[in-house]
C-alpha cells in the first residue's frame, strides 16, 4: 500500500483545507484493516470500481468491476469506525478544516448529509471531474487538477461571527457557551443551531473531540495521564478516561499501548 499526504499549495485553499492524501493499494497486496477515530474535519473520500458496505461502525471497501464512482462525506461520527480494504483501491481523501467545506458549498453543510452512506455529489461536473483526477497518473498534474477544481468552486464563508466564535472555542475549550453567547450578542440555542448546521455536531461534541485530538498530539511527549488531563482542560483523570472510552472504545492506557510502539505510531489515524 502506498499513502501520499499533501498540503494544499494554493494559499486560499490552504485556509480551508487541511490537506489530502492518495491511497493506492495493489490487488496482490495484503488486505488492510484499521480504525479511524472522531475528528472535527469534514472528510470526503472518492474512488472508483469499489463496492462499499456500511454496517453500523464498520466500512468495507471491496474491489469491483462495476465502474461505479463513489464519493462519501463524513463529518458527524462520534464512535470509532473500523475500515477494511480488500483488493485494489485507488482513493483520494480530502480533509477540510472545521467550517472549511462550507466555503465551497452553496448550502450549509448539514443539507448535504442525508445518511452515513449517501453519495456526496455537490456539483453537476463533480463526478466527471473527480474521475479524471482519479485516472490521472502524473502526480504533479493530479495535484494541479485537484486544486484547480476546488478553487473553481470557492464561494467563501461569510457568516457574520461564526468563524470568530469557533476560533474562540478552539482557543479555550473550557469557556462556557454562555460566555460566547454574550460576547456575540446571541443565545446558546442559536450557537447550537449554527454548529449543527455548519459543522454537523454540537458545541459539546466539538469540544470533546478537540480535547481528544490535542491530547493525541501532546501524548507523543509521554506525559502522565494527570499531566494530559490538566493540559487539555479535562476536569480530572476520570473525565479523560470517560472521553477516551467514548471516542476510541479503550481506556487511555490501553489506547496508547496499542497506538505507540517504540515511539512510532503503528495505527493509521484519519
Amino acid at each position: 500500500m502506498e499513502l501520499q499526504l499533501m498540503k494544499p499549495k494554493n494559499e486560499t485553499l490552504a485556509k480551508y483545507m487541511e490537506g489530502y492524501y492518495f491511497l493506492n493499494k495493489e490487488r496482490r497486496s495484503q488486505d488492510i484493516e484499521y480504525l479511524t477515530f472522531p475528528n472535527n474535519y469534514a472528510i470526503i473520500s472518492i474512488s472508483q470500481n469499489v463496492e462499499f458496505g456500511f454496517n453500523g461502525s464498520q466500512i468495507k471497501a471491496i474491489e469491483s468491476t462495476n465502474g461505479k464512482f463513489s464519493s462519501n462525506l463524513i463529518c458527524h461520527y462520534k464512535k470509532p469506525i473500523k475500515v477494511s480494504i480488500q483488493g485494489q483501491l485507488n482513493e483520494i481523501t480530502f480533509y477540510f478544516k472545521p467550517l472549511g467545506l462550507n466555503a465551497f458549498l452553496v448550502r450549509p453543510l448539514k443539507e448535504y448529509i442525508m445518511n452515513s452512506s449517501s453519495d456526496f455529489l455537490p456539483y453537476e461536473n463533480y463526478e466527471t471531474s473527480m474521475i479524471s483526477i482519479l485516472q490521472e497518473k502524473d502526480p504533479e498534474k493530479r495535484i494541479e487538477m485537484i486544486e484547480e477544481f476546488w478553487m473553481s468552486k470557492y464561494v467563501g464563508f461569510n457568516h457574520s461571527y461564526l468563524a470568530d466564535l469557533l476560533s474562540d472555542v478552539m482557543m479555550d475549550l473550557d469557556v462556557l457557551l454562555e460566555h460566547h453567547a454574550a460576547k456575540y450578542k446571541t443565545s446558546r440555542q442559536t450557537i447550537n443551531k449554527l454548529f449543527d448546521l455548519h459543522l454537523c455536531k454540537s458545541p459539546s461534541d466539538f469540544r470533546k473531540i478537540q480535547r481528544f485530538r490535542e491530547t493525541l498530539i501532546q501524548s507523543v511527549d509521554k506525559k502522565t495521564l494527570t499531566e494530559l488531563s490538566y493540559d487539555h482542560l479535562f476536569y480530572d483523570q476520570s473525565h479523560l478516561i470517560k472521553d477516551f472510552k467514548s471516542l476510541t472504545g479503550f481506556t487511555p492506557k490501553k489506547f496508547f499501548e496499542k497506538v505507540y510502539s517504540e515511539g512510532k505510531v503503528k495505527w493509521l489515524f484519519l
